[in-house]
């Protein structure tokens, strides 16, 4: 059954919505009844905040109510079903953690703040299952939205690290660039880690690399300077994620070129331009740095530095500072085996079912938590989706790649494809699919989670 097109302009709006929704904290709604406190005496980022948490309960309730309305619950994708029974398994073992360790880690608001995530993923189901049954809805222009919000992500965040990596005086590389500093917060939320905006980067610079394919003269030439400053970004941001995922693209893109000679000159010439942009860019901080320690001393030259003063551009040296296997194990997983190893000690103790949605911010980082440290996720969405869900949910997550490999490895024979769309949908799908390794991605509402279902349907319906 088809509804009429007219709801597409609510559709819309409620993508949109999601998307203001991303990064939210289900405290900015909480505290009313934690501290009963009125929403009239909240100020401008407070109230935004307010806003924002609370739209992915208002677009559940929407979506659902014209779900029963309309009956709009049959033939739905399989994906998007199996994607549903996770999070409800989710929703379940949250519940029952009141009953397990985690119970004496958390109060009640705290618990109640592990449902926001949950929320907000079924929120994105129902919303698509009602796009999907909309007269010929246009799913292209919901991935316009998706592309406008990382754009907004990689400019804003981007400047605003490029801005204190440049003129604070700091030694570290960007990647290690402290995220506490009094400057790293946006509507009074931190920023998110450069591994975040690195996979945003990348995500973006598929859609370009793909859209400028068929672009001509000045369109072109402006796609070129995004893919120039996107990978330039990419090098300062130095996430290993990153840096493989680009070198992956352009083997991707190299196999699907129909003239490969000049896909190959493309590729080299665009490279040693990104890699002359980042390298100037980083070295500039070395001028700023030493101007503001001259100009402190009142002497207006260039300080000569100090064996102790010396600015480190790169993360491997950080890596490198470490001794054995350390050393090793931090440069290949960046300290991800030791939280995977402490996660079995947990999963063991309750493999069925779990512990709920966020778990492992808790059950893993207490120690950091009390130290007032950065939390550490688990970093892994398959080890995420058993601690959080046991072995049903993890089931079920591998189902969910087995039902969708044909997308996966289309990736590869992206030649019989003609769509630049759903060319672009492909490789996101395959790109997430590997982020999952090393990060929660779409077992979490997010960035991933969302286009992971807008791609699916750019290759389906497209």
């Amino acid at each position: 059954m088809k509804i009429d097109r007219n709801y597409s302009y609510l559709a819309y709006v409620l993508f949109f919505g999601l998307w203001v929704s991303i990064g939210s904290d289900p405290y900015n709604f909480l505290f009313i009844f934690e501290n009963e406190i009125s929403i009239s005496l909240l100020n401008f980022n407070e109230f935004v905040n307010f806003i924002r948490a609370i739209i992915p309960i208002i677009i559940l309730i929407i979506c659902l109510y014209l779900i029963i309305k309309k009956k709009l619950f049959k033939e739905q994708n399989k994906f998007l079903i199996i994607i549903l029974l996770i999070q409800i398994i989710q929703l379940i073992s949250t519940y029952t953690s009141n009953y397990s360790a985690i119970s004496s880690l958390e109060d009640r608001i705290d618990h109640i703040g592990r449902y926001h995530w949950i929320i907000s993923s079924i929120a994105s189901i129902f919303l698509f299952m009602l796009m999907d049954k909309i007269e010929r809805f246009e799913f292209k222009k919901i991935f316009f939205i998706s592309i406008f919000f990382l754009f907004f992500m990689v400019i804003f965040f981007s400047y605003k690290n490029l801005l204190d990596f440049i003129f604070q005086d700091s030694k570290s590389s960007l990647y290690s660039l402290n995220v506490f500093r009094e400057s790293a917060y946006f509507l009074n939320h931190e920023f998110p880690r450069v591994t975040g905006i690195s996979r945003s980067i990348i995500f973006l610079y598929v859609i370009i690399y793909f859209f400028n394919i068929n672009s001509q003269n000045l369109i072109k030439l402006l796609n070129n300077i995004i893919l120039i400053i996107l990978g330039s970004l990419l090098f300062l941001y130095q996430s290993r994620f990153g840096i493989i995922s680009y070198l992956f693209i352009n083997i991707i893109f190299l196999l699907s070129a129909s003239n490969k000679i000049k896909s190959v000159r493309f590729i080299l010439s665009i490279f040693l331009i990104q890699i002359l942009l980042s390298f100037l860019i980083s070295n500039s901080r070395i001028y700023f740095n030493n101007y503001i320690k001259a100009e402190q001393n009142n002497e207006f030259k260039i300080l000569n530095e100090n064996k102790d003063d010396k600015i480190s551009h790169f993360r491997v040296m950080k890596d490198l500072s470490k001794k054995g296997t350390d050393q090793i194990e931090n440069m290949l997983f960046s300290g991800r085996l030791k939280i995977w190893r402490d996660s079995f000690e947990y999963i063991n103790k309750n493999p069925l079912i779990g512990y709920g949605s966020m778990s492992d911010r808790i059950l893993l980082n207490q120690s950091r938590k009390k130290n007032n440290q950065i939390i550490n996720p688990i970093s892994n969405a398959y080890l995420y989706s058993l601690l959080s869900g046991g072995i049903i949910s993890l089931f079920l997550f591998l189902y969910f790649w087995v039902n969708i490999k044909k997308e996966i490895f289309r990736t590869f024979k992206l030649k019989t494809i003609e769509n630049n769309y759903s060319k672009i949908g492909h490789v996101l799908i395959l790109l997430i699919f590997l982020r999952c390794l090393i990060e929660n991605s779409i077992m979490l509402f997010g960035v991933d989670y969302l286009l992971i279902i807008n791609s699916l349907y750019l290759v389906k319906k497209i």
